[in-house]
């Protein structure tokens, strides 16, 4: 069997590229932004680091090859089993319901009364100076030193390649800190390989994991 692009486990540096304006649509002014990131997909979800990490890739194959996976890559409860990470709990993967275990849409609420609110305006009395308050700046959130500051999954996600360029859209992003994670959703991704080489095994890769090529 000769090799090929598609990894069931990846990793390696790639250009992140600054999240843009007006959520994504249009590109970042300056490249202050852009930093290189370690990245290392395990199939279903991929990390990113600021640092490099060891070894994670396995044997490419053809794209059209039916991959023979061994105990260890089909226990997902793996996926989150990284060196030095604290036990932290992440959200669960989405299971794909089939089309006779979708749920029945419910029935519409009946819609409340209305009334005309009061039009007597409030009495207004300014503060004096002496007790106004600056609201305090958020302490910054700590990462995990030499430990992933960010999971991406697969499923549900966009991906488009061009050139030396990938588009992950639509993403479900997991920030992770110290002692805590924050999720977002419809997360848009910018980013940059070394070779068109390399960006044609992530993008395989990672449609292998899940997410949806885009033409």
């Amino acid at each position: 069997m000769s090799s090929g692009p598609r990894h069931y486990y990846k990793s390696g540096w790639i250009e992140k590229k600054g999240k843009g304006h007006f959520g994504g649509k249009v590109g970042p002014i300056t490249p202050i932004r852009n930093k290189k990131r370690w990245f290392q997909l395990r199939h279903y979800v991929m990390y990113y680091f600021e640092e490099e990490q060891s070894g994670y890739n396995s044997w490419g194959y053809p794209v059209d090859h039916q991959e023979d996976l061994d105990d260890e890559m089909k226990d997902t409860s793996l996926l989150d089993k990284i060196p030095g990470l604290p036990d932290i709990k992440f959200p669960p993967l989405p299971n794909l319901p089939s089309l006779g275990d979708l749920p029945s849409m419910p029935s519409m609420p009946s819609m409340p009364s209305l009334s005309a609110p009061s039009l007597s305006m409030p009495s207004l009395s300014m503060p004096s100076l002496g007790s106004l308050k600056m609201p305090s700046m958020p302490k910054k959130k700590e990462t995990i030193k030499g430990g992933p500051i960010g999971r991406i999954q697969m499923h549900g996600a966009k991906i488009k390649r061009d050139g030396k360029k990938l588009t992950l859209t639509n993403c479900s992003q997991i920030k992770i800190f110290k002692d805590d994670i924050e999720q977002n959703e419809g997360v848009n991704f910018n980013l940059e390989c070394e070779t068109e080489e390399e960006a044609i095994s992530w993008y395989e890769s990672m449609a292998y994991g899940g997410a949806e090529k885009q033409e």
